[in-house]
Formats: structure tokens, C-alpha cells, sequence
């Protein structure tokens, strides 16, 4: 009889242990969704000023419709590009633009994957060199940057993020 409960109580304690390890490998895997998101985002920023900001266009060119010919240019990290299209790593649509006269380009991300509200505000609060960055109607810019609640709150409110650079 004490051999058949040892074995129980080994099983439950096996299953309680697969059930912990679970869950630590959810919680690095989505905090390293975070990082690479935010990487991505660095790395097509630091492309695009090298390729636009030179030219006499500025950033006339950084449009959605002009994706196709920016993937050939290397805008984009690898890991962003499917299916000739460009995606976050969450499998949210990228879409660009510019503004202020072509001076400014931006690029919104996230608000329609599989991103949750803790892993929105871990990009926000590692996002940096950026004119602005707006987040459920909440706008970040050099001088007034996200801290881990006001990154918390704007991520409540809405997933989608919005990175305005020069």
C-alpha cells in the first residue's frame, strides 16, 4: 500500500514539476518575443536612415505601398519579411508612412496578434531614439519617455504602437 502512494505522490509531484517548467518556458518565450520585436524595430529604423534620409526625398518614399521594393533594399531584418509582406513578430501587419514634410517616417505595429498587454509594454519601455512613440492614444516622446506604469496603462488601452523617427 505504501509503495502505490509513493507512486502517486511521485507522478503528482513529476506533473507538478512538467506544469512549473511550462510555465517558465511561456514566460522567457514571451518575454523574448518582446526583445526580438523591439530588435526588429531598432534594426528598420537604423536601415531606413541610412537609405532615406541621404536622398533629397527624405522619407517620401516610406510608404506601405513601396514594401515590396523596400524588402529587396534590405530595410527589413529577415525575420520580418513573409510572403512579401511585412509582419511583426506577434503576425501583425506592419504598415509605414512619413509626415512633416517626408522629414519624419513611422511605423506601426502590434494591436492585432497574439501580443498581450505586458509584452506591449516591454517593447514600449525598450524602444529609444524616436521623435515619438503613440500607444493607445498615449504619445512618448524623448523628453517625456515611458516608465513601466505609463508604458502599463497606454498598452491597456490599446496594443497598437506607433514609432515616429528621424
Amino acid at each position: 500500500m505504501d509503495r502505490i502512494i509513493g507512486a502517486i505522490v511521485a507522478v503528482v509531484l513529476g506533473l507538478l514539476a512538467l506544469a512549473g517548467v511550462a510555465l517558465m518556458g511561456s514566460t522567457g518565450f514571451s518575454g523574448d518575443k518582446s526583445s526580438k520585436v523591439a530588435s526588429d524595430i531598432t534594426q528598420t529604423v537604423t536601415n531606413a536612415r541610412g537609405q532615406f534620409v541621404q536622398s533629397s526625398n527624405g522619407y517620401t518614399n516610406f510608404t506601405t505601398a513601396n514594401i515590396g521594393s523596400m524588402i529587396t533594399a534590405g530595410i527589413f531584418p529577415t525575420t520580418m519579411v513573409r510572403n512579401n509582406a511585412v509582419v511583426d513578430q506577434w503576425g501583425n501587419s506592419v504598415t509605414l508612412a512619413n509626415s512633416n514634410n517626408a522629414t519624419v517616417g513611422s511605423i506601426t505595429f502590434g494591436g492585432g496578434g497574439s501580443e498581450t498587454a505586458k509584452q506591449c509594454a516591454a517593447v514600449v519601455n525598450a524602444l529609444k531614439d524616436y521623435v515619438s512613440l503613440t500607444v493607445g492614444g498615449t504619445t512618448f516622446t524623448p523628453t517625456t519617455q515611458p516608465d513601466a506604469v505609463t508604458a502599463g496603462a497606454a498598452c491597456n488601452n490599446s496594443l497598437s504602437i506607433t514609432l515616429a523617427f528621424q
